[in-house]
């Protein structure tokens, strides 16, 4: 009897090894196969991890993507390689935060303890005097503003048009002044005043003339692409979330070859917002190898990464063509057909700021009621009237470009609701 109980026993024993391995085997074979690398996805952690490999960095959790997996390595460049592409620059440089840090980074990088120049055309190149202030950069700072056109007889006195200070007097000053650095809007988002190529180009040369170098905000510019070896810029300051249909989540800043070694000659006042530091990251990533300065926002920059392949499919030279149909089509809408008076003079009227006045005060909430979002107006730091009273239309992104007919008959059923009668003004 005892025999027979061994041997059931050793039966039982036996058949538990057997089921052990085939457990051990599936384990091994479904779960994390030793031929093949564990990752956060294959272990069950999170099927949807985005990084290859499990995640114990410390920096970030299975549910992120990691600054140094190949799958972010490829972003960097791709999004380095687009930016170049497109503005013609030497370099690309990505800090985590939104246009503004871009500005900053910029400022405390070259401007420190320096006589620098803005051109103000509106709230949004007050920020650079912004900047300065907060910050004590710059030893001076020479402010250069647009100027008021009159309003025409029958409209009210205080919906002016302004347009960019005369290229020739602009020059003079910086013959004058000789800044270290200016700081120009290609596009001012609180009034859409554009500077035309040519305005560019001759302020470049100019500052270059006296040394300094020359620095444009293009983060409201859209798809109205700016060469920046043909204009003559060093630094140009964009982000993705405007003219590139991507989430905001870093300031971009373009150096020319000029701009590039300038920086690399020069040091930050800023740890975060350390533009010579976060150059050498990029450089890292061009390298083939990746590098820590702060936390980036990974997961946003693979979005806007993707984001920007789609813009390059749909065609750059498109997207350009198209932002000035789109724009011509919503201004005639505003003007013709509404009666409102652009901010912007004829001749410096970008097609992806509109910019108008109007008497109520209440105007964007009605908008919200017609199911569109639209913005107030802000002040513009220009010396304005103080009644003066606007709202601002941004026509940015893919999906409004890929039909601009389409979009300006979409904004047009919600202006019909925000603004049912044509007001007197014109313009």
């Amino acid at each position: 009897g005892r025999h027979r109980e061994r041997q059931e026993g050793t039966m039982l024993l036996a058949a538990s090894l057997r089921r052990a391995a085939r457990s051990a085997s599936a384990f091994r074979m479904c779960i994390c196969p030793l031929s093949t690398a564990v990752t956060s996805g294959s272990a069950g952690v999170f099927p949807q991890a985005p990084s290859p490999l499990q995640e114990f960095s410390v920096v970030y959790t299975d549910r992120a993507l990691n600054h140094m997996s190949e799958p972010f390595k490829k972003v960097m460049l791709d999004m380095g390689s687009m930016f170049k592409e497109v503005y013609n620059a030497e370099h690309c440089v990505l800090i985590p935060g939104s246009g503004t840090y871009g500005m900053e980074a910029v400022a405390r990088q070259w401007a420190t303890n320096e006589k620098v120049m803005v051109l103000r055309n509106g709230y949004f190149s007050f920020r650079w005097t912004d900047i300065f202030e907060w910050c004590s950069i710059p030893k001076e700072h020479i402010v250069v503003q647009a100027q008021s056109i009159p309003a025409p007889v029958g409209c009210a006195p205080h919906q002016v048009q302004f347009q960019p200070c005369p290229i020739e007097e602009l020059e003079e000053m910086i013959y004058k002044e000789k800044p270290a650095v200016l700081f120009a809007p290609h596009v001012e988002t609180s009034t859409g005043i554009l500077l035309p190529d040519s305005y560019v180009q001759r302020m470049a040369s100019a500052v270059h003339a006296v040394g300094g170098m020359m620095v444009l905000d293009c983060i409201a510019s859209g798809t109205i692409w700016v060469d920046m070896e043909g204009l003559g810029i060093d630094a140009l300051i964009t982000a993705p979330q405007k003219g590139w249909t991507g989430p905001a989540c870093a300031g971009v800043v373009l150096l020319s070859k000029r701009g590039g070694e300038h920086t690399r000659e020069t040091k930050s006042t800023s740890l975060c917002c350390n533009l010579g530091k976060w150059l050498e990251v990029m450089d890292s990533y061009e390298a083939g190898g990746f590098s820590y300065h702060t936390t980036m926002p990974t997961d946003a920059l693979l979005v806007a990464r993707d984001a920007m392949a789609l813009t390059k499919e749909f065609g750059y030279a498109k997207a350009y063509e198209k932002a000035f149909a789109l724009g011509k089509g919503v201004r005639e809408l505003m003007s013709s057909q509404k009666g409102l008076r652009s901010v912007a003079a004829p001749g410096f009227q970008s097609p992806g700021v509109v910019v108008v006045h109007h008497e109520d005060q209440g105007v964007a909430g009605k908008f919200v009621s017609a199911g569109t979002q639209v913005a107030a107006g802000v002040p513009f730091k220009l010396g304005e009237h103080p009644d003066t009273k606007t709202f601002r239309i941004g026509l940015f992104g893919l999906d409004k470009l890929k039909d601009p007919e389409t979009t300006v008959a979409n904004l047009k059923r919600a202006l019909d609701v925000a603004v049912p009668e044509p007001v007197a003004a014109t313009g």
